[in-house]
């Protein structure tokens, strides 16, 4: 795959109505082995099961995600069927399974992308400025518990002519918040301005060594 198919491929997600769920998407070498390469970023979910799962387990970002389907008017019924999390996206937009990394484990998530850009570089190689089919990365801020939020990736989709990240393709629990373009429906995978990764100071800019 090369940067013109990994984008292409990658946008075409915003047509697919997708909720933000950590741990979701993509697939796996087990599905991969079975012949099961979705055609959608999104994974099956049990919308109402996995929200009562959250609220005894995870009150916290339980609270969260009600706080948000108040602010946006939805009802659980409304939500999409299918759910990512931002590794999972880009996952499936590289056409790699999620736990195919030559690291322990083999998971392919936030914190691993960072270590391995930072460290080793087997499958992501660091950059010294961000362009347009690169990545940004950064891990789970430090000191923030279980119950912070995980780190985050996103495709960067447009770069200025002074080197500044424009914007970003990502999947993200405040994107379903957001009004869609039009055409198309609301979505956890949109495109945005890079605000979520500059708040990070620790934002890497990246690239995967297969394109």
């Amino acid at each position: 795959m090369d940067t013109t198919a990994f984008l292409t491929r990658a946008l075409s997600a915003r047509a697919l109505p997708t909720l933000y769920w950590l741990g979701k998407g993509g697939w796996t070498r087990a599905d991969e082995a079975a012949g099961r390469r979705p055609a959608a970023p999104g994974r099956s979910l049990d919308v109402a099961r996995e929200f009562e799962l959250m609220r005894t387990q995870r009150p916290g970002v339980h609270a969260a995600y009600v706080a948000g389907l108040e602010k946006s008017g939805l009802t659980l019924a409304e939500l999409p069927q299918q759910a990512c999390d931002c590794s999972g996206f880009v996952c499936w937009a590289l056409g790699v399974a999620r736990d195919s990394a030559p690291w322990e484990g083999g998971w392919i998530g936030t914190d691993a992308v960072y270590a391995d850009a930072t460290g080793e570089q087997r499958l992501f190689r660091r950059l010294p400025r961000a362009e347009v089919g690169a990545m940004l990365v950064f891990p789970k801020p430090r000191g923030k518990g279980p119950e912070g939020p995980p780190g985050h990736i996103g495709i960067v989709t447009e770069v200025a002519s002074d080197g500044s990240v424009q914007r970003v393709l990502h999947c993200a629990p405040g994107n379903y918040l957001l009004p869609p373009p039009q055409g198309l429906s609301r979505n956890a995978i949109a495109e945005t301005g890079p605000a979520m990764f500059d708040a990070e100071p620790g934002t890497l800019a990246v690239a995967w060594k297969g394109l």
